[in-house]
C-alpha cells in the first residue's frame, strides 16, 4: 500500500478556501476538504466545479483539493478509504463558533464517478437531497413539498457518465426543485425512466418522464411556470442562464424602469419583466422595451415596445426549424441564406459568392492572395466546412480573399480544378494554386492555415489586443516565437529576420515582432509544456541580442517536443503514430528513463492517460501491464485501418518500432476497415462508439463493490456513491 501512495503526485490547491471559511465565521459557512486518490481525479473535479465558483461562494461554501498522500500517515484508515474513492472532511460552525469536523468516504473509481460525488456532496449540503427505496417515502416527501416540483432519478443502474451530467443538473437547478435518488426495484414506472418530475400542484401522484437528452429543457419550462420566476433574473448574466447553465430555451424580456406595466400576450412564448439591471450598458434606454433571447444563435434581439405577434411567431419558427429546401432539392440564393441559418450558418459578408463563371478569374486577378473553399450542399462535412470558413472570415478578410463556391452550382469551375473530393481548401498566390487543404472541418486548424499563408513573417504585432487576437487564431501552432524590441535597439530586426529566414520552411514555428520600450526580450511560447505541469502551454523569456547561434539553439531546443497530450481525433488524422500510454505518475517516473534515450522532435509520442475511455476500449482485446507504447502502423483521412502493436517493457523503442515497420512482429489485434463517410462495415472496433459504450463501462462496476467495504464513516454510501441510511 506505501509504494502505491508514494507514486502520488503532490498537486495540493494553493486556494484561499480555509481562510474564507475562518473569516466567515458563523454557522452557514462550510469548508469541505476533498481528498483525491490521484491527480487525474483532483484537476478534473476541480475544473468542473470552478464553474460554479461564484454560486458556491454566495452560498458560504468552500472547497478545498488535496491527494490521498496528504493525509497523516498516522491515520491509516483515513488513506486506506481514500485510495478507493472520494474522502471529504466537513468543517462547520457551530451556535458557539466552534468548529467540528465530520468525515464521510464515496466510492469513485473512475474520473467521471469522482467529479459527480463531489457534486453530490455539495448538492446534499445545499439542497438536502434525499435517497429512497419505496414509494411511501415519495408519498411522504410530497405530502411536505414547499411549493416545489419533485425530479425523481432513477439510481439503479447509472454510469458513471450518466451519474456525472445527473450531479451537474442537481447542482445547478436544485434551488428550484426537490431532486431525489431512488433505489425502488419495485417502481415500474422507473425502469425506463431516468427522470420522473411530479409537478407541486397536483393532487394525485402523477408524474411526466423524461430522457437525459431533454431534462434541461423540461426543467427551464416548469421554472418558467412558477409564480416567483420574477425573481430570477438578479443579473445580466441572469438572462442568458439559469443558475450557471446556458439558456436552453429562446426567451422574450420585457425590460422597463416603472413599476406599473401591461405585458403583450402571445400564446406561443413566456415573457419575464426585467427591472433594468444595474444600468447595464446593453440594456440602455428608451425604456420599456422587448428583448429577445435566441438560445440557437446565442444573440440578444431588440424588438421595440410593441411587437406583433407575427414578428414574434417567425422568431419561434426559426428556432424551431432546422432545414428549408424546395421538391426539388435546390436552393435559390434566397432560399440558401435562410436554410444556412436554420443550420447554424451564420453567412459572413466578406466572404465572396460568384454571380457568375467570371467572377472566379477576377477576384484572383483583384487579389493577391485567395482562399478558396469548394463544398457541395448535401455533405455535412462540407456544412461544417463552411460553418467555419464563415466563422473565421470575421478575424481573416482583411488579410486574405476568401470565397465560397458550391460544386452543385459551378460544376465547370470544379471540373477545371480537379476538385472531385470535399470539403477542398485551395489557397492561391498570384493565381498559383500554392497549398491544397481536404477533408478538414477543424476551426483551429484551418485558421492556422489560413493565417500562415495570408501574412509575413515576422509578423509585426501593433498593440496588446491584436497580439491576443493572433494567438487565438494560432491556437494549434506548436511554438509561437514572440520578439519585443526596444526603439533604442531596432537594429536588432536584422539579426531577428536572420534568425526567422532559418526556420521559415518549418510549419511548427510561427514568428512575431513588436516594438517596446521594454527591454529587448524573446519570448517562446509553447503549446506543450514539461510533463509536471501535465503539458500545459509554458512561456520562456530570453534575453534579445545580436548573438545568432544562441538564439538559434534556443529555437532548436524548445522544438525538441518529446511528448504531446492526446487528441481523439490523432487516430484519425495521423498515420503511423506512436503512443505512450501511462498514468501521469508514471509518466513523471518515465521521464527521465524513457523520454531522454527516446527523443523525438518532428513526431513526438502522443500521451494517453490510462484513465482515459479511450484505454478502455484497448483493454478488451486482452491483459496490457502498463505504462506501454502503441503503434498504429496505417490511418488516412477517408478510412481508418491497420494493425495495433503493444510494447511493456520500454526497452530501445527505436529498434522495435524499425521491427515492427518491417513487419517482423506481430500485431497485438487488427482493427478492419472503416469507411468515415459511410460509417463502420463490420461490427468491430468503431473507437468513437466505443468510447461512450455503456455496457463496458458496467462492467467495471464490480470494483465499486469491493471498494464499498472501506466505508467506515459518516452515513456510508452505496456502489452507486449514494447516500444509505446506516441506521435502518
Amino acid at each position: 500500500m506505501f509504494w502505491i501512495i508514494f507514486l502520488f503526485l503532490n498537486v495540493v490547491a494553493t486556494d484561499n478556501s480555509q481562510e474564507k471559511f475562518k473569516q466567515c465565521n458563523n454557522q452557514q459557512c462550510i469548508l469541505i476538504q476533498c481528498y483525491f486518490p490521484v491527480p487525474e481525479f483532483l484537476n478534473a473535479t476541480r475544473n468542473e466545479i470552478k464553474l460554479f465558483e461564484n454560486f458556491l461562494d454566495q452560498h458560504h461554501i468552500f472547497i478545498s483539493y488535496y491527494l490521498c498522500n496528504d493525509l497523516s500517515i498516522d491515520n491509516i484508515d483515513e488513506v486506506g478509504a481514500c485510495i478507493y474513492g472520494v474522502l471529504f472532511k466537513l468543517y462547520q460552525f457551530d451556535a458557539n463558533l466552534t468548529i467540528h469536523q465530520r468525515i464521510q468516504v464515496q466510492s469513485a473509481q473512475i474520473q467521471e464517478e469522482s467529479v459527480a460525488v463531489v457534486m453530490d456532496m455539495i448538492s446534499t449540503i445545499l439542497y438536502r437531497i434525499q435517497s429512497i427505496n419505496d414509494t411511501n417515502k415519495l408519498k411522504n416527501i410530497m405530502s411536505k413539498s414547499n411549493d416545489e416540483d419533485i425530479v425523481v432519478i432513477n439510481a439503479q443502474s447509472l454510469t458513471a457518465q450518466v451519474h456525472f451530467t445527473v450531479s451537474r443538473t442537481i447542482l445547478n437547478y436544485g434551488q428550484w426543485f426537490t431532486f431525489i435518488y431512488s433505489i425502488d426495484k419495485n417502481n415500474k414506472e422507473t425502469i425506463d425512466c431516468l427522470y420522473q418530475i411530479y409537478p407541486f400542484d397536483s393532487n394525485v401522484i402523477s408524474s411526466q418522464c423524461v430522457i437525459e437528452n431533454n431534462i434541461r429543457m423540461i426543467l427551464e419550462q416548469r421554472i418558467r411556470a412558477r409564480k416567483d420566476r420574477l425573481n430570477i433574473i438578479n443579473s445580466f448574466s441572469d438572462l442568458t442562464h439559469v443558475n450557471v447553465f446556458q439558456r436552453t430555451l429562446s426567451t422574450l424580456f420585457y425590460i422597463h424602469t416603472n413599476s406599473t406595466f401591461t405585458l403583450i400576450s402571445n400564446k406561443n412564448m413566456t415573457i419575464i419583466p426585467v427591472i433594468d439591471i444595474d444600468n447595464h450598458v446593453f440594456l440602455h434606454g428608451p425604456y420599456p422595451f422587448y428583448l429577445f433571447w435566441s438560445a440557437k444563435k446565442n444573440i440578444f434581439q431588440r424588438l421595440g415596445d410593441q411587437p406583433s405577434n407575427e414578428l414574434l411567431d417567425i422568431l419561434i419558427q426559426e428556432e424551431q426549424k432546422q432545414h428549408l429546401e424546395n421538391i426539388y432539392g435546390m436552393f435559390d440564393d434566397e432560399v440558401r441564406y435562410i436554410a444556412d441559418a436554420y443550420d447554424e450558418i451564420e453567412i459572413d459578408p466578406n466572404v465572396l459568392f460568384l454571380k457568375n463563371q467570371e467572377d472566379y478569374y477576377h477576384n484572383q486577378e483583384k487579389h493577391l492572395k485567395n482562399a478558396i473553399l469548394f463544398t457541395v450542399k448535401w455533405d455535412s462535412t462540407s456544412k461544417l466546412a463552411r460553418k467555419t470558413f464563415h466563422q473565421l472570415a470575421l478575424y481573416l478578410h482583411n488579410y486574405l480573399s476568401m470565397i465560397d463556391i458550391d460544386c452543385f452550382d459551378w460544376t465547370d469551375i470544379c471540373n477545371e480544378e480537379n476538385i472531385f473530393e470535399w470539403p477542398t481548401l485551395i489557397l492561391t498566390e498570384n493565381k498559383t494554386i500554392m497549398k491544397i487543404y481536404q477533408g478538414s472541418t477543424d476551426k483551429n486548424e484551418m485558421a492556422l492555415a489560413l493565417f500562415r499563408f495570408s501574412v509575413n513573417q515576422p509578423y509585426l504585432i501593433d498593440d496588446d489586443s491584436s497580439e491576443t487576437l493572433i494567438e487565438n487564431i494560432l491556437t494549434h501552432q506548436r511554438l509561437i516565437i514572440l520578439a519585443q524590441i526596444q526603439h533604442q535597439e531596432k537594429f536588432l530586426y536584422d539579426t531577428y529576420k536572420n534568425l526567422v529566414d532559418m526556420f521559415l520552411d518549418n510549419e511548427h514555428i510561427f514568428f512575431m515582432f513588436k516594438y517596446s520600450t521594454e527591454s529587448s526580450s524573446l519570448i517562446i511560447k509553447q503549446k506543450y509544456g514539461d510533463i509536471n505541469s501535465f503539458l500545459q502551454p509554458k512561456t520562456i523569456v530570453h534575453a534579445l541580442n545580436e548573438d545568432l547561434n544562441h538564439l538559434q539553439i534556443l529555437i532548436s531546443d524548445a522544438l525538441r517536443i518529446p511528448m504531446i497530450p492526446f487528441d481523439p481525433m490523432d487516430i484519425i488524422k495521423s498515420t503511423r503514430t506512436t503512443f505512450l500510454v501511462a498514468s501521469h505518475s508514471q509518466l513523471i517516473q518515465l521521464n527521465d528513463y524513457f523520454l531522454l534515450n527516446n527523443p523525438s522532435i518532428e513526431n513526438p509520442f502522443v500521451w494517453i492517460d490510462t484513465n482515459s475511455l479511450w484505454v478502455l476500449t484497448i483493454n478488451q482485446y486482452g491483459h496490457i501491464p502498463y505504462p506501454a507504447v502503441i503503434y498504429i502502423n496505417d490511418s488516412n483521412k477517408n478510412i481508418v485501418s491497420g494493425k495495433v502493436y503493444m510494447n511493456s517493457t520500454l526497452n530501445d523503442i527505436d529498434t522495435w518500432l524499425k521491427t515492427v515497420q518491417m513487419g517482423s512482429i506481430e500485431p497485438f489485434y487488427e482493427f478492419s476497415s472503416i469507411d468515415i463517410d459511410e460509417g463502420p462495415s463490420q461490427k468491430e472496433i468503431d473507437f468513437n462508439k466505443q468510447t461512450y459504450d455503456e455496457q463496458l463501462l458496467n462492467e467495471y462496476r464490480i470494483i465499486h463493490e469491493e471498494s464499498e467495504k472501506i466505508n467506515e464513516y459518516g452515513i456510508g454510501f452505496d456502489m452507486n456513491g449514494f447516500p444509505v441510511d446506516m441506521n435502518n
